[in-house]
C-alpha cells in the first residue's frame, strides 16, 4: 500500500499545475549564496574527484601495457568503474566547461542508437592503426573513439581477456584513451576552478556579465540542470533497459558490459540529491511553498530506497518481475522530480519552465 500511495504522489506532482500563480521574485543574495554553495561544495570538490579517478584508471592501464597478467587487467578494470562512476557524479552538469569543445560527447559517446562507436573501435582494432596508440592523436578524431564507451569496449568486450597475457595494439589503443579521459578531466577541473572562468560568472550576475544578467537567470539555470538530469536518466538509462515488446535487452544498457549501468544511475541519484542539499535550494523557496521541499525529499528517498533493490547486474534485475517493475517505479520517479525542479519549483518563484537542451532529440 505505501508503495501504491508513492506511485499516486508521483503521478499527482507530475501532473499538477503550476504551484502558484502568485509573482514571485528571487531574493538575488540567496540565489548567489545558493550557486556559491553549490561551486565550492559540490561542482569543484567533484571535478576533482573525477581528474583523480581518471588519473588512476590512466595509471592503472599504463601498467596492464607494461606488465600485462590477471593482477593488472583486473586493477585495469577496477579503475575503469571508478573512473565512469566519478564521471557519473558531474556528467548532468551539462552547463560551462562540459559542454564547450565537445567535452561531453568525448567522455561520454550515448546514447548510441547506431552502434557507432562499436563498429569504429572493431574497425580500428582490426585495421591496427597505430595513430590511435597515442593520446595526443585522438583529439583530432571522431567523439566516438575517445571516451569511456571505447575504453570499456576495450578492457571489457570481446577479446579483451587476452589483454592479460599480451600488451599488443588493443592495449595501447586503451591507454591513449584513457591519458586522453584523464587530460579532458584535468580540462573541466582547472575550468571550474578559474577565478575568470564560468563558476565566477555564474555567481557574480549583472549588467557587464555575459552569460547571467540577473537573480532570475542564475536560478534558471540552477534549477534546469537537475531537471534535464532527471530526462537524461529517465531517456537514456532507464529506458534502455526495460523490455521492449515484452523481450528483455540488457545490452541496451548503458556500461553493460563493465556490470554497472545500475551503479552508474545510483551514483547520479545520490550526486543530484547532494546537488540540491549543497545549494540549499530549499531556502530559496518562499515559506508558503515549503511543501516542495518535503515533496522533493519525499521522492530522493523513494529513489533511494527502490535503487537499494536494483543493486545487482542488469541482466539479474532483468530476469526478476519485481525488479522490472522497479525499473518502471524508478521512471515514474524521475518523471515525479522533474517535474518538481523544472515546473513546480520555478513557478513558485515566478521563473518560466526553462529550454531543455534535449528537446528535439
Amino acid at each position: 500500500m505505501r508503495r501504491l500511495a508513492a506511485t499516486f504522489f508521483s503521478l499527482a506532482m507530475l501532473f499538477a499545475g503550476p504551484a502558484s500563480s502568485q509573482e514571485l521574485t528571487v531574493d538575488g543574495e540567496q540565489a548567489v549564496r545558493s550557486v556559491r554553495l553549490l561551486v565550492a561544495g559540490f561542482i569543484q570538490p567533484g571535478f576533482e574527484r573525477f581528474a583523480d579517478d581518471a588519473e588512476l584508471a590512466a595509471i592503472a592501464t599504463d601498467e596492464l601495457c607494461e606488465d600485462p597478467g590477471e593482477r593488472t587487467l583486473d586493477a585495469a578494470r577496477a579503475a575503469f568503474r571508478e573512473s565512469a562512476l566519478a564521471l557519473s557524479r558531474v556528467e548532468f552538469l551539462r552547463t560551462g566547461p562540459l559542454i564547450q569543445e565537445n567535452r561531453l560527447e568525448r567522455l561520454l559517446f550515448w546514447p548510441d542508437r547506431r552502434g557507432i562507436a562499436l563498429r569504429q573501435v572493431q574497425g580500428v582494432i582490426g585495421s591496427g592503426d597505430e595513430s590511435v596508440t597515442d593520446a595526443a592523436n585522438l583529439p583530432a578524431k571522431s567523439v566516438a573513439l575517445q571516451g569511456f564507451t571505447t575504453l570499456e569496449f576495450l578492457l571489457f568486450g570481446t577479446g579483451s581477456d587476452d589483454l592479460a597475457s599480451e600488451a599488443g595494439h588493443r592495449c595501447l589503443f586503451a591507454r591513449a584513451v584513457a591519458r586522453n579521459i584523464h587530460a579532458i578531466a584535468v580540462e573541466l577541473n582547472a575550468a571550474w576552478q578559474d577565478k575568470d572562468g564560468y563558476a565566477t560568472l555564474w555567481s557574480n550576475p549583472g549588467e557587464e556579465n555575459p552569460i547571467f544578467r540577473n537573480a532570475d537567470e542564475v536560478v534558471s539555470e540552477l534549477l534546469s540542470i537537475p531537471a534535464e538530469a532527471f530526462e537524461i536518466i529517465r531517456d537514456q538509462r532507464l529506458k534502455p533497459m526495460l523490455p521492449e515488446d515484452g523481450k528483455a535487452n540488457p545490452k541496451r544498457a548503458l556500461f553493460w558490459r563493465s556490470g554497472i549501468s545500475l551503479e552508474f544511475v545510483d551514483a547520479a541519484f545520490e550526486a543530484l540529491r547532494s546537488y540540491y542539499e549543497t545549494a540549499g535550494i530549499s531556502d530559496i523557496l518562499p515559506e508558503d511553498e515549503s511543501w516542495l521541499a518535503r515533496s522533493i525529499e519525499f521522492e530522493f528517498n523513494n529513489a533511494e530506497a527502490t535503487l537499494a533493490r536494483l543493486n545487482m547486474p542488469v541482466e539479474e534485475v532483468l530476469a526478476n518481475e519485481e525488479r522490472v517493475k522497479d525499473l518502471d517505479y524508478l521512471v515514474i520517479l524521475t518523471q515525479s522530480l522533474q517535474s518538481l525542479f523544472g515546473q513546480q519549483v520555478t513557478a513558485a518563484l515566478g521563473l518560466s519552465v526553462g529550454f531543455s537542451s534535449l528537446d528535439g532529440d
